[in-house]
């Protein structure tokens, strides 16, 4: 059967720079074999002294871990894809690649990934416009949120869910029995709360990766332009006009995307 192996950048150094080899191979372990035979170096970073791929290597068949089927074993069909997700923190190259982060200072190398993140986030990165360096710079991106109701509460969970590393908040209001119908981020128990607090606790529980950080005031110019700096994209979660021209002209005076 007809397979094409996906190189991760990371590790096409040791393949001849090539980003896809395909061969011809029945099962995954064999077409990994038939890979490494002619890159030494590369089986050197896939397989330990034993023969078995390191507990930092995931790999997939299509989009599905071969661990969750029957590991080496797991049969390919004809024009499937394998794909090689490496977890970088855990020393597939000789050095943390040096990336500058979209938002991070140029001298700031991005932050690494744990095994536990690299698990968590694996349907990002074996998307070829994600893969390990993208998820690694939402890692390493500040976004502010302004509002934590109707509009703020789905952006609050995709943006923790996706594994944006730190993540602000800014609200002043609590949270009452007629918000439950829309502000999905509240529950029943929640009501009386701070919304600011019954936030934080669903986004820590959605992700636990994710720094939050709360600021319970409501947003104006004597305010807005402080808060802004300390993050890279501002989300408005708004509903009233007056704070919508307010967020967007913090924005405009802070170089900041909203």
């Amino acid at each position: 059967m007809s397979v094409t192996i996906a190189i991760p950048t990371a590790l096409r150094q040791f393949a001849g720079g090539q980003s896809e080899v395909k061969v011809e191979a029945a099962t995954a372990g064999e077409a990994l074999n038939l890979l490494t035979a002619s890159h030494a170096e590369l089986r050197r970073h896939l397989f330990n002294d034993q023969n078995a791929l390191r507990n930092f290597v995931n790999v997939y068949l299509n989009d599905e871990d071969i661990r969750h089927q029957d590991g080496p074993d797991t049969p390919i069909k004809d024009g499937d894809t394998i794909l090689i997700v490496p977890s970088i923190a855990g020393g597939v190259v000789s050095e943390p690649l040096a990336v500058a982060s979209a938002y991070a200072r140029e001298d700031e190398p991005l932050p690494m990934l744990s095994n536990e993140e690299i698990a968590r986030y694996s349907r990002h990165v074996i998307i070829p416009e994600v893969g390990m360096t993208g998820q690694r710079k939402l890692k390493a991106a500040g976004v502010l949120m302004i509002g934590t109701g109707g509009l703020g509460a789905p952006l609050g969970m995709y943006l923790a869910a996706a594994g944006v590393g730190r993540l602000g908040l800014v609200d002043f209001d609590l949270v009452d029995v007629s918000n439950l119908q829309r502000q999905i981020i509240h529950g029943t128990r929640d009501v009386g709360r701070p919304k600011i607090s019954s936030a934080r606790d669903r986004l820590e529980d959605i992700n636990p990766h994710v720094e939050i950080e709360t600021h319970e005031t409501r947003l104006t110019s004597a305010n807005a332009l402080q808060l802004f700096r300390n993050y890279d994209v501002i989300v408005d979660g708004t509903d009233n006009f007056p704070t919508r021209y307010l967020v967007n002209d913090a924005c405009v005076l802070t170089g900041k995307p909203n």
